[in-house]
């Protein structure tokens, strides 16, 4: 088992010899926006990097698994007209993707779960996948 799974706690050698291992990066993917009075703004990326933490900790016990910050801005445009709600359109949320993928195919990690904590995005990541993985030729799956 992995001491540690998340990545902004790992140093950059640490990382290096993650990749050449063949680590999992679990990326959390959320959005900021209104959930009534009773939430806080971000309740969808503090469950979806809850959950990616405790997924990684589990399957660290068999395959080394990383976690990314969490992803916290998505389409949330249905949400935009009750307020506290932060959007991007989807060419901004691909590009955004496309970069942290391209940068850890980049690194040398292979596999990629784009963990998704907004129904918001479900579309878009359905899209982005399947672009994501023929332009990076890597194993790049979402599931929310």
């Amino acid at each position: 088992m992995m001491a540690e799974v998340e990545w902004s706690r790992l140093k950059a050698p640490e990382l290096r010899a993650l990749a050449k291992d063949n680590a999992i990066v679990i990326v959390p993917l959320g959005s900021t926006e209104q959930h009534g009075p009773h939430l806080p703004t971000q309740v969808d990326c503090l469950l979806a990097g809850e959950i990616a933490r405790r997924a990684a900790i589990l399957a660290s016990h068999t395959t080394p698994t990383l976690v990314t910050p969490t992803v916290w801005s998505g389409l949330a445009e249905h949400h935009m007209s009750l307020g506290a709600t932060l959007s991007v359109d989807f060419p901004t949320f691909f590009a955004l993707l496309r970069g942290i993928c391209s940068s850890l195919v980049r690194h040398g990690f292979r596999n990629v779960l784009l963990l998704n904590g907004h129904g918001g995005n479900i579309a878009a990541l359905t899209v982005a996948v399947n672009e994501l993985a023929v332009e990076l030729d890597a194993p790049i799956a979402t599931t929310t």
